[in-house]
């Protein structure tokens, strides 16, 4: 038996759910934008999962920009299950669904699996309610890679009910439980199998449910968000959401044209980088083709200890050694005894496998290498102290304290460089 509760919804009202008879299996909630039907045993659950929905929805809107959806009307039906066959023997999932690891989404209906924790079912919940958005505001969601990349990125959130707010790169493990996918994509970074932007977009419409492919594209569509000037261009493709074929990333790269190292090295870092509590407003990178060839004369650069990759703003030539000769002090944590650090870096923590706090260098070719699915590992040096080593090719070299992303912004202070030929 299924029974409905209708209620009328105010402006971030929030759902109830009232249970009447304890035997029955399934409920009905009814929200701004989601018809709930779910065998979930809490209430609390049940009314934050539709109330998140509809404060998700109204943002979704704002991210896209003008949509040709149509908010008075727009609802998604959705059934959140613990028991798949009690969903299936209702006739609530139609045979033309295929069998699906964890959610999955037709026109204005989704279906999704119950997770371990409530977080990664709504999580869940979001992701297939971001591609029924795209399907009725743009005719369809793109390629793999997009449909997934957008959905993981809008489904992402902080806060629950009225307090949601989606697109919130996850601060910590704890924050975002079961959801795993820097788990996996760390796993995959330690095998040097970080795939390149064309092997992303080359990912096929079954993905099985496998938790690295949805974290690259989620990846992917961060680094297209993530730096203001190609905001733009991500927005333009979702237009295009009903072509499926080439000629959707075809399009892409034309929108770069020349700029397509930058965002090829940029990619190649943030996929190292890329953690929780990644903070773009400390990690965005500052690279140019135009950065001029650098002609041995010494360059001194600061590296500031709150920020990601910082580029010295030339690009060295292949063939020659370099000298780097570093100095100075920062201040990692701000506690009641501060953690100061010279270059060589704080010896009893460690972040990858180096001394916390120590300065390090990335040699970044031009064009990058790469073979025909994963990147080459990208080359990192201590700077402990002065060194010398051989440039390859056509390089921009950036430094920044070795810590992890998030935990850059309590960090005081810069460390002096100075390039120069090496002897």
């Amino acid at each position: 038996m299924i029974r409905s509760i209708f209620i009328l919804f105010l402006i971030a009202a929030v759902p109830s759910v009232t249970r009447v008879d304890a035997a029955d299996e399934l409920i009905q909630v009814k929200g701004k934008y989601l018809d709930l039907t779910t065998d979930l045993q809490s209430d609390a659950e049940i009314k934050l999962i539709v109330s998140t929905f509809d404060q998700a929805v109204l943002q979704w809107v704002s991210f896209w920009g003008d949509t040709t959806v149509d908010l008075r009307t727009f609802r998604v039906r959705a059934c959140v299950m613990r028991d798949e066959a009690i969903f299936r023997n209702q006739g609530l999932i139609p045979p033309e669904v295929p069998d699906f690891d964890f959610g999955y989404a037709m026109n204005q209906s989704i279906w999704v699996k119950a997770q371990p924790s409530e977080y990664y079912t709504r999580h869940l919940v979001l992701h297939e309610g971001v591609h029924a958005l795209m399907f009725a505001a743009f005719d369809g969601a793109g390629t793999t890679w997009f449909q997934e990349g957008t959905a993981e990125l809008l489904a992402l959130h902080e806060g629950v009910g009225d307090s949601t707010r989606v697109n919130q790169i996850p601060r910590s493990r704890e924050q975002v439980p079961f959801w795993g996918r820097f788990k996996r994509m760390d796993q995959l970074r330690a095998i040097s199998e970080i795939p390149t932007i064309e092997t992303i977009m080359g990912y096929q419409p079954n993905l099985i449910g496998d938790v690295g492919t949805y974290g690259w594209s989620w990846a992917l569509v961060e680094l297209f968000q993530g730096y203001p000037e190609y905001r733009k261009n991500l927005k333009t493709l979702a237009r295009l959401g009903s072509n499926q074929g080439p000629e959707f990333n075809q399009e892409l790269m034309r929108a770069f044209q020349d700029q397509w190292p930058i965002v090829t090295a940029r990619w190649k870092l943030l996929s190292h980088d890329m953690d929780y509590g990644f903070d773009w407003d400390r990690e965005l990178v500052d690279l140019s083709m135009d950065d001029p060839a650098w002609q041995g004369n010494p360059v001194e650069t600061l590296v500031a200890a709150n920020r990601g990759w910082q580029s010295v703003g030339v690009r060295v030539p292949g063939g020659i050694k370099i000298r780097l000769q570093p100095s100075g002090r920062i201040t990692l944590a701000e506690t009641t005894r501060p953690w100061i650090s010279e270059p060589a870096g704080i010896t009893f923590e460690y972040h990858r496998g180096r001394p916390l706090g120590q300065l390090l260098v990335c040699v970044l070719p031009n064009a990058i290498s790469q073979s025909e699915q994963y990147l080459n590992p990208l080359e990192i040096h201590s700077v402990d102290q002065a060194k010398e080593f051989e440039i390859q090719q056509y390089s921009w070299l950036l430094f920044r304290v070795n810590e992890s992303g998030g935990s850059l912004g309590d960090n005081v202070g810069e460390y002096t460089v100075t390039l120069s030929q090496g002897s």
